[in-house]
């Protein structure tokens, strides 16, 4: 937020409606939400000390790391929800704020929001993804790509176990080629991580597409 719009419009938390120091959310809630558990540093999932887990050893998945700035939990789930189903677009600011001081960039040289199917964009009116991607874009001064498509109508995620969610996306993502112009390294943006399999097809599609790309995942939140 802008030093300007600041004095004009004081900071409220987005929950508490106090004022705040900064950002439109309490720092109480901020911490709150953080993992409270050392995580996985190439798919952000529970790990002892934070070492790298044995399934990415065993398995490792096409992007080279995951970054999170929280659990999907408490508060911020219902904020996330308040996004994604009632449209309240003003939150995605206020999202990418809190990813841009959570998240290292070094080397990443775009945004790749994860993409939704027409069916389910002309439902929801807008890709919560790509909102988030062209706010944080703003904030690190990335361009934000659209290097994937999704022509395939797949079920819904939301009650699906982590076999069920890889296959129902398998083949679920298109590459646009010459989308990316030499782009080296990028991250692919979503709101939240479940268990990783959107964001390891969606990975493993530009992988195959384009020989010695470095792909990192990030989003807001991940179930933990």
């Amino acid at each position: 937020m802008h030093w300007l719009e600041r004095w004009i419009f004081p900071p409220r938390c987005v929950v508490t409606d106090r004022l705040t120091d900064r950002l439109d959310i309490s720092p109480a809630l901020v911490e709150k939400w953080r993992p409270k558990v050392d995580l996985c540093p190439r798919c952000a999932e529970p790990s002892a000390q934070g070492w790298v887990c044995g399934r990415c050893l065993r398995s490792p998945p096409a992007f080279s790391r995951t970054q999170v700035a929280f659990e999907f939990e408490h508060e911020l789930r219902e904020l996330i929800h308040q996004l994604k189903y009632h449209r309240q677009l003003h939150l995605t600011r206020l999202f990418a704020e809190l990813m841009a001081e959570s998240f290292d960039r070094h080397g990443v040289e775009a945004l790749v929001p994860i993409p939704l199917h027409r069916t389910r964009l002309r439902e929801r009116g807008f890709n919560q993804a790509l909102e988030i991607a062209r706010m944080l874009g703003k904030q690190l001064d990335l361009p934000v790509v659209d290097a994937l498509s999704r022509p395939k109508a797949s079920p819904s995620q939301t009650n699906l176990n982590a076999q069920q969610r890889r296959r129902n996306l398998k083949s679920a993502f298109v590459f646009q080629p010459q989308s990316l112009n030499g782009i080296g390294k990028l991250a692919l943006v979503d709101d939240v991580i479940t268990t990783g399999s959107t964001m390891q097809a969606a990975a493993s599609t530009l992988a195959n597409a384009q020989a010695g790309l470095v792909i990192e995942a990030w989003a807001l939140a991940k179930t933990l």
